[in-house]
């Protein structure tokens, strides 16, 4: 069961400055975001450097360093990088007072990664997880993908192909898929955690996974609301927050304009930067949303020039960013709903808006009692 944590942050350099208000010196490194496989190599990063008046010039020689090592190295001159492990490395180029970074992927010749390592579920929810596995092969042979048997089927079983049923209560146990093209097998290692919540007091659980230039595979606390909107509408808010080692207070909203009452899948719309307004104004999001829309946020609690805001966002042709589904609800003796489901939508970076490299893929899965609140509109 992996738990990482990497954060890009990448600042581009404008087209132009006001050069009476000179700016510290930029480095900007491209590819921000690449992959190899370990034993290859890749050529050093593009650059820009921009002198603190904002013009582009030479910063001189170059110091690239990378980590973790157990990943990959490079030529501290050249800036040549080697593929040495299964992971994700951070590379740094220093020069003319000022560092430029970038994120570069290694994966095996044959890799299976788990988009989901831990799922949680609730008794009587069934999830597939297919569509949570990225393959990846450096040569296309045919593969086979199979999951060991449940290590105790009282808390839930698996399949051959890796459909779970969630069955009792549980501490997360563990799940293990293995993947062959008839000479290497590689394995990787998740959990499914089946939760059962009994009272309001309880609090909500959630895992996700973000994949980008963040990435993210951690859990926290979820909440679920039902609250009156200002459009004279009952519309449901998700948030799942944690708070992470580093510092980052990590968040997903995902709000719907109509309440949840059942089972059922809603598909997430993107929403523009632009039309998120302040709370309690006409574009305000929460309390008059236009559409179903989420949003992906890291915020530094100690240094602000490290925040990450994303949008739900869609493509040219479908504004669909993706859906969440309510697959389970139970009420316990409180009286209180006890919801179930999963997330997954593609958001857009708004630092790197009208750049590939600022998509953002989030996947998650949550159990939480959805409670009324009548304040979160109010004045």
């Amino acid at each position: 069961m992996k738990r990482y944590l990497f954060a890009l942050t990448v600042v581009a350099a404008a087209a132009c400055f006001d050069v009476s208000n000179p700016v510290p010196p930029t480095l900007v490194l491209s590819p921000v975001l690449d992959s190899l496989f370990v034993g290859d190599s890749l050529v050093p990063r593009d650059f820009a450097y921009y002198n603190g008046d904002g013009e582009r010039a030479n910063p001189g020689p170059l110091n690239w360093s990378i980590g973790p090592t157990a990943v990959a190295t490079i030529n501290p001159t050249t800036g040549v990088i080697h593929g040495v492990g299964k992971g994700v490395a951070t590379v740094t180029a220093s020069g003319g007072n000022a560092t430029g970074i970038a994120l570069v992927a290694v994966s095996r010749p044959l890799d299976l990664t788990l988009l989901m390592d831990t799922v949680v579920l609730m008794p009587g929810d069934t999830l597939s997880l297919a569509p949570f596995l990225a393959i990846t092969q450096k040569v296309a042979n045919p593969t086979t993908l199979t999951f060991d048997p449940s290590p105790d089927p009282t808390l839930y079983t698996i399949d051959a192909s890796g459909v779970i049923t969630a069955l009792n209560k549980s501490a997360a146990a563990r799940y293990v898929a293995h993947l062959t093209d008839g000479t290497t097998t590689v394995v990787d290692t998740g959990a499914v955690l089946v939760l059962i919540l009994t009272d309001t007091t309880e609090r909500g659980h959630f895992f996700e996974s973000v994949v980008g230039t963040a990435i993210r595979h951690h859990g926290g606390v979820a909440t679920a609301i039902t609250f009156p909107g200002l459009n004279g509408k009952l519309g449901f808010q998700l948030r799942d927050s944690t708070l992470t080692t580093d510092s980052l207070r990590d968040t997903t909203t995902v709000v719907l304009p109509d309440s949840v009452v059942g089972a059922s899948t809603f598909e997430i719309d993107s929403i523009s930067p632009q039309e998120v307004g302040r709370a309690g104004s006409l574009s305000d999001p929460t309390c008059r949303p236009p559409r179903p829309w989420a949003s992906w946020t890291s915020a530094h609690l100690v240094d602000p020039r490290f925040q990450i805001f994303t949008f739900s966002h869609g493509t040219l042709s479908d504004s669909v960013a993706g859906s969440i589904a309510i697959t389970e609800l139970a009420t316990p003796v409180a009286g209180v709903t006890i919801i179930g489901g999963r997330y997954l939508f593609v958001a857009q970076r708004t630092d790197l808006y009208y750049d590939p490299l600022g998509v953002e893929v989030i996947r998650g899965t949550f159990v939480a009692p959805l409670r009324t609140r009548l304040d979160v509109c109010a004045g």
